[in-house]
């Protein structure tokens, strides 16, 4: 299947969870609070964070190995055999310590009820197996699934989910999804490659896992960790304002992350056949559409932050508005981070920059949560987020330009961001000329859509766009 293909499949699934996000979000906050949505983030974030020792890069092994050998199918049934009975060995350690842990650790005992419920989502993440159809670039059947199944998910909490106290039904239906997917996962699994036992090649994976797995464990010190770190030594209303700061800023950069795991195994299979012009050129295409996207949503969300916390969530949630202004400023930074670690380092098997990056971002964020979250709260946990992430984003390019792997677009950068300084007049104008502040969102989107769209045809003369507004226009005359 293409990378438009895939593409598609993956923006019809992203933009599914912009609705459905938008459709429940709201919902949610509002009928179980600031405090319980703040138990709920905590009570979640320290789930996921044991679920990255459950898996320990086995997700990123997995996407570039089954991309690497597609056609090889005694290989392929080696690799998903392996990987599975390495997921399971670490599971098994991760659910003993996870269990401990609740009964050990007052802060998280208190909690019990959410975490043993949490526990069958630990597993049902281990085992969701992802990896495989990325890896086959099978992204219609994740995102078929994914919709289905979201769909009912909405259905059932506005059935269920009523009052205050419904925020364990509330936990529940949400484990019971990741569940769903992970069980169709499995089911159709055996269609691509069968699980053998015996047809295993353990060791070369467990030391790519490690590697690998370090890099997510000393990422999750900023960005899973430090929800966790939060809730231990402050309070459930400010992981809820972090919560729902982070939440929007994730919803936001959805569309991006959905094109980057599209075109990791893209590029995996690129590296292996030696295609190192279509790599190149597909890596100065990220770029664009990175720049041409997240600077103007970062410049017009830091701005509207007010409205879109007050919209979205409601005056109990204002906390969370300097928060998300914080975070927001992350899109490109991140956008940059997923590029050069996703689609190059880790399909040019550079992970030793990639662990040297991890560990500093570590280490910044170690220190940095310490002095800042127990003082400053949410405020200060993002600017724990916004400081690690540019620490390692920084040395990811100091480490491209010095090996030049590849040729970082600087130009595209200063002509997008200077592009897109109009937008910050238009939301300042909106704010100040209009008095509901639904409104002030929806004249600030379309007036600032519309700038964009000319001042990228007219001024810049960006390839993408031109190339997009000319397929809508051939689709539009044909019709």
């Amino acid at each position: 299947m293409g990378i438009k293909k895939n593409f598609i499949y993956n923006s019809i699934l992203t933009i599914s969870q912009y609705i459905i996000g938008l459709i429940t979000f709201p919902y949610i906050t509002r009928i179980l609070g600031a405090s319980n949505i703040g138990t709920l983030g905590f009570v979640d974030n320290t789930i996921n964070y044991f679920g990255i020792f459950a898996t320990l890069g086995i997700s990123i092994i997995g996407t570039r190995e089954i991309a690497r050998n597609q056609k090889n199918k005694e290989k392929l049934e080696k690799i998903f055999s392996s990987l599975i009975i390495i997921i399971f060995i670490y599971t098994c350690i991760t659910l003993l310590l996870y269990l401990t842990s609740i009964l050990l650790i007052n802060k998280l005992n208190i909690h019990k009820e959410l975490f043993f419920i949490g526990s069958a989502k630990l597993i049902f993440l281990a085992f969701s197996i992802d990896w495989l159809f990325k890896g086959f670039e099978n992204f219609k059947l994740i995102a078929i699934r994914n919709i289905t199944i979201k769909g009912i998910y909405v259905i059932l909490i506005y059935i269920f989910i009523k009052n205050k106290e419904d925020y364990v039904i509330y936990y529940i239906l949400t484990v019971s999804t990741v569940g769903l997917n992970t069980l169709v996962n499995l089911y159709y699994s055996k269609k691509f490659i069968p699980f053998k036992i015996f047809k295993t090649n353990l060791k070369p994976y467990f030391k790519e896992s490690i590697n690998l797995g370090a890099y997510s464990i000393l990422t999750s010190t900023y960005t899973t960790f430090n929800v966790m770190y939060l809730g231990l030594v402050s309070n459930t209303l400010e992981v809820g304002y972090y919560w729902t700061s982070l939440t929007i800023y994730s919803i936001i950069l959805g569309f991006f992350s959905a094109f980057t795991s599209v075109m990791m195994p893209r590029m995996s299979n690129l590296i292996s056949i030696g295609d190192h012009d279509m790599f190149n050129h597909l890596i100065e295409r990220s770029f664009n559409i990175l720049f041409s996207i997240c600077f103007p949503i970062m410049i017009g969300s830091v701005i509207l932050s007010p409205e879109i916390i007050h919209v979205l969530t409601g005056s109990e949630f204002a906390g969370a508005i300097t928060p998300m202004r914080i975070i927001m400023l992350l899109i490109v930074v991140v956008g940059i981070a997923q590029i050069l670690a996703i689609q190059v380092l880790v399909p040019m098997k550079f992970d030793k920059i990639i662990l040297k990056a991890s560990i500093m971002g570590a280490l910044i964020g170690l220190i940095c949560n310490i002095i800042l979250v127990k003082k400053y709260g949410a405020i200060g946990t993002a600017f724990v987020l916004l400081i690690s992430e540019l620490s390692v984003t920084s040395i990811y390019i100091i480490n491209i330009l010095r090996n030049k792997t590849i040729q970082f677009p600087w130009k595209s950068l200063v002509t997008n961001f200077c592009i897109s300084i109009p937008i910050a007049i238009i939301c300042i104008s909106c704010q100040l000329l209009i008095d509901y502040q639904i409104s002030i969102i929806v004249v600030a989107f379309f007036a600032s859509l519309l700038y964009y769209i000319l001042a990228n045809v007219i001024l810049i003369k960006n390839k993408e766009l031109i190339y997009l507004t000319n397929k809508l226009k051939a689709y539009f005359n044909k019709n």
